[in-house]
Protein backbone atom coordinates (compact mmCIF):
# COMPACT_ATOMS: atom_id res chain seq x y z
CA UNK A 1 0.00 0.00 0.00
CA UNK A 2 1.12 3.50 -0.68
CA UNK A 3 1.40 6.09 2.06
CA UNK A 4 -1.72 7.91 0.86
CA UNK A 5 -3.76 4.70 0.80
CA UNK A 6 -2.53 3.79 4.28
CA UNK A 7 -3.61 7.19 5.64
CA UNK A 8 -7.00 6.92 3.98
CA UNK A 9 -7.39 3.40 5.34
CA UNK A 10 -6.49 4.54 8.89
CA UNK A 11 -8.91 7.46 8.69
CA UNK A 12 -11.57 5.14 7.29
CA UNK A 13 -11.18 2.90 10.35
CA UNK A 14 -10.66 5.58 13.02
CA UNK A 15 -13.53 7.85 11.96
CA UNK A 16 -16.33 5.26 12.41
CA UNK A 17 -14.63 3.93 15.54
CA UNK A 18 -14.65 7.45 17.01
CA UNK A 19 -18.39 7.78 16.42
CA UNK A 20 -19.15 4.36 17.84
CA UNK A 21 -17.13 4.98 21.01
CA UNK A 22 -18.28 8.54 21.68
CA UNK A 23 -22.01 8.03 21.51
CA UNK A 24 -22.35 5.98 24.69
CA UNK A 25 -23.39 7.41 28.03
CA UNK A 26 -22.55 5.47 31.19
CA UNK A 27 -23.39 6.36 34.77
CA UNK A 28 -23.52 4.43 38.02
CA UNK A 29 -26.55 4.77 40.31
CA UNK A 30 -25.83 6.30 43.72
CA UNK A 31 -22.19 7.00 42.83
CA UNK A 32 -21.54 10.64 41.94
CA UNK A 33 -18.08 11.62 40.75
CA UNK A 34 -15.68 12.43 43.57
CA UNK A 35 -11.99 13.15 43.95
CA UNK A 36 -9.70 10.11 44.20
CA UNK A 37 -9.51 8.57 47.64
CA UNK A 38 -6.28 9.23 49.57
CA UNK A 39 -4.09 6.44 50.86
CA UNK A 40 -4.13 5.62 54.57
CA UNK A 41 -0.97 5.69 56.67
CA UNK A 42 0.67 2.23 56.70
CA UNK A 43 0.30 1.50 60.42
CA UNK A 44 -0.87 -2.13 60.70
CA UNK A 45 1.81 -4.86 60.80
CA UNK A 46 -0.62 -7.78 60.27
CA UNK A 47 -0.36 -9.86 57.11
CA UNK A 48 -2.95 -8.86 54.54
CA UNK A 49 -3.71 -11.11 51.58
CA UNK A 50 -6.28 -10.30 48.92
CA UNK A 51 -7.69 -12.53 46.19
CA UNK A 52 -9.06 -10.84 43.10
CA UNK A 53 -11.37 -12.34 40.51
CA UNK A 54 -11.08 -12.30 36.80
CA UNK A 55 -13.88 -10.04 35.69
CA UNK A 56 -16.67 -11.92 33.92
CA UNK A 57 -17.22 -9.25 31.24
CA UNK A 58 -15.26 -6.38 29.76
CA UNK A 59 -13.26 -4.78 32.55
CA UNK A 60 -13.55 -0.99 32.61
CA UNK A 61 -11.09 -0.52 35.46
CA UNK A 62 -12.75 -2.35 38.35
CA UNK A 63 -10.09 -5.02 38.82
CA UNK A 64 -7.28 -2.48 38.66
CA UNK A 65 -9.10 -0.32 41.21
CA UNK A 66 -9.38 -3.24 43.62
CA UNK A 67 -5.71 -4.15 43.23
CA UNK A 68 -4.57 -0.54 43.59
CA UNK A 69 -6.72 0.00 46.68
CA UNK A 70 -5.52 -3.16 48.45
CA UNK A 71 -1.86 -2.56 47.50
CA UNK A 72 -1.60 1.17 48.08
CA UNK A 73 -4.50 2.61 50.06
CA UNK A 74 -5.02 0.29 53.02
CA UNK A 75 -3.21 0.74 56.33
CA UNK A 76 -1.49 -2.67 56.08
CA UNK A 77 2.29 -2.66 55.66
CA UNK A 78 2.52 -6.24 54.37
CA UNK A 79 0.03 -6.62 51.51
CA UNK A 80 0.19 -9.41 48.91
CA UNK A 81 -2.11 -10.93 46.32
CA UNK A 82 -2.87 -14.60 46.88
CA UNK A 83 -5.53 -17.17 47.67
CA UNK A 84 -4.27 -18.99 50.76
CA UNK A 85 -5.89 -18.06 54.07
CA UNK A 86 -3.07 -17.00 56.41
CA UNK A 87 -2.94 -18.52 59.91
CA UNK A 88 -2.10 -15.07 61.22
CA UNK A 89 -3.52 -12.01 59.52
CA UNK A 90 -6.28 -11.33 57.03
CA UNK A 91 -7.54 -12.55 53.68
CA UNK A 92 -10.12 -10.67 51.66
CA UNK A 93 -11.47 -12.79 48.83
CA UNK A 94 -13.41 -10.66 46.35
CA UNK A 95 -16.09 -12.27 44.17
CA UNK A 96 -17.53 -10.26 41.28
CA UNK A 97 -20.58 -11.35 39.30
CA UNK A 98 -21.71 -9.39 36.27
CA UNK A 99 -25.43 -8.64 36.14
CA UNK A 100 -26.52 -8.66 32.49
CA UNK A 101 -28.97 -6.21 30.98
CA UNK A 102 -32.54 -7.44 30.62
CA UNK A 103 -33.15 -9.70 27.59
CA UNK A 104 -35.05 -6.88 25.87
CA UNK A 105 -32.23 -4.40 26.47
CA UNK A 106 -29.69 -6.93 25.19
CA UNK A 107 -31.64 -7.34 21.94
CA UNK A 108 -31.91 -3.58 21.43
CA UNK A 109 -28.24 -3.03 22.32
CA UNK A 110 -27.31 -5.63 19.69
CA UNK A 111 -29.56 -4.07 17.04
CA UNK A 112 -28.27 -0.61 17.88
CA UNK A 113 -24.66 -1.76 17.56
CA UNK A 114 -25.36 -3.50 14.23
CA UNK A 115 -26.92 -0.31 12.85
CA UNK A 116 -23.94 1.82 14.00
CA UNK A 117 -26.18 3.22 16.77
CA UNK A 118 -28.71 4.77 14.42
CA UNK A 119 -31.32 3.07 16.61
CA UNK A 120 -31.13 4.04 20.30
CA UNK A 121 -30.74 1.48 23.07
CA UNK A 122 -30.33 1.61 26.82
CA UNK A 123 -30.07 -0.52 29.91
CA UNK A 124 -30.74 0.33 33.55
CA UNK A 125 -30.33 -3.13 35.07
CA UNK A 126 -26.80 -4.23 34.36
CA UNK A 127 -23.91 -3.87 36.77
CA UNK A 128 -22.12 -6.01 39.32
CA UNK A 129 -22.88 -7.98 42.47
CA UNK A 130 -19.76 -7.98 44.62
CA UNK A 131 -18.92 -10.03 47.70
CA UNK A 132 -16.01 -9.46 50.05
CA UNK A 133 -15.31 -12.61 52.08
CA UNK A 134 -13.20 -11.70 55.11
CA UNK A 135 -10.98 -14.19 56.93
CA UNK A 136 -9.08 -13.37 60.12
CA UNK A 137 -6.41 -15.67 61.60
CA UNK A 138 -7.55 -18.58 59.45
CA UNK A 139 -11.29 -18.28 60.15
CA UNK A 140 -14.05 -16.71 58.11
CA UNK A 141 -15.46 -13.75 60.04
CA UNK A 142 -17.83 -12.16 57.56
CA UNK A 143 -19.32 -11.77 54.11
CA UNK A 144 -20.13 -8.29 52.84
CA UNK A 145 -22.29 -7.84 49.75
CA UNK A 146 -22.61 -4.76 47.57
CA UNK A 147 -24.50 -4.08 44.36
CA UNK A 148 -23.50 -1.73 41.57
CA UNK A 149 -26.18 -0.62 39.14
CA UNK A 150 -25.14 0.93 35.86
CA UNK A 151 -27.15 3.03 33.43
CA UNK A 152 -25.99 2.63 29.85
CA UNK A 153 -27.31 4.25 26.69
CA UNK A 154 -26.07 4.44 23.12
CA UNK A 155 -27.35 6.44 20.21
CA UNK A 156 -25.75 8.36 17.39
CA UNK A 157 -27.39 11.58 18.58
CA UNK A 158 -25.55 11.32 21.93
CA UNK A 159 -22.26 12.38 20.33
CA UNK A 160 -22.75 16.09 21.19
CA UNK A 161 -23.36 15.27 24.84
CA UNK A 162 -20.76 12.52 25.23
CA UNK A 163 -18.78 14.92 27.45
CA UNK A 164 -21.30 13.89 30.15
CA UNK A 165 -19.20 10.77 30.74
CA UNK A 166 -16.45 12.99 32.20
CA UNK A 167 -18.94 14.23 34.81
CA UNK A 168 -19.87 10.77 36.09
CA UNK A 169 -17.97 8.27 38.19
CA UNK A 170 -15.95 5.65 36.35
CA UNK A 171 -16.03 1.94 37.11
CA UNK A 172 -12.62 2.37 38.69
CA UNK A 173 -13.89 5.07 41.06
CA UNK A 174 -16.99 3.06 41.95
CA UNK A 175 -15.00 -0.07 42.88
CA UNK A 176 -12.53 2.00 44.87
CA UNK A 177 -15.33 3.68 46.83
CA UNK A 178 -17.06 0.34 47.38
CA UNK A 179 -13.83 -1.12 48.82
CA UNK A 180 -13.59 1.83 51.20
CA UNK A 181 -17.19 1.09 52.25
CA UNK A 182 -16.21 -2.55 52.87
CA UNK A 183 -13.39 -1.48 55.20
CA UNK A 184 -15.77 0.86 57.03
CA UNK A 185 -18.39 -1.89 57.39
CA UNK A 186 -15.83 -4.48 58.56
CA UNK A 187 -13.83 -2.19 60.87
CA UNK A 188 -14.76 -4.24 63.96
CA UNK A 189 -12.57 -7.07 62.58
CA UNK A 190 -9.56 -4.89 61.85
Amino acid sequence: MTTARTKVFKIGILFPLFFILTNCLISYKDHPKILPLPAEEKSNDANFVYALPTFPQMNLGGREALKNYFQNKTRFKNTVEGVDVPKSGYLVNVKVNYRSPSPEATVFLGISTLTATLIPAWSTQDGYDVQYLLYKDGKKVGTYEYHIFRNYAQWLLFIPISWYNFETATEREVFERMTLKFFEDAKEHF
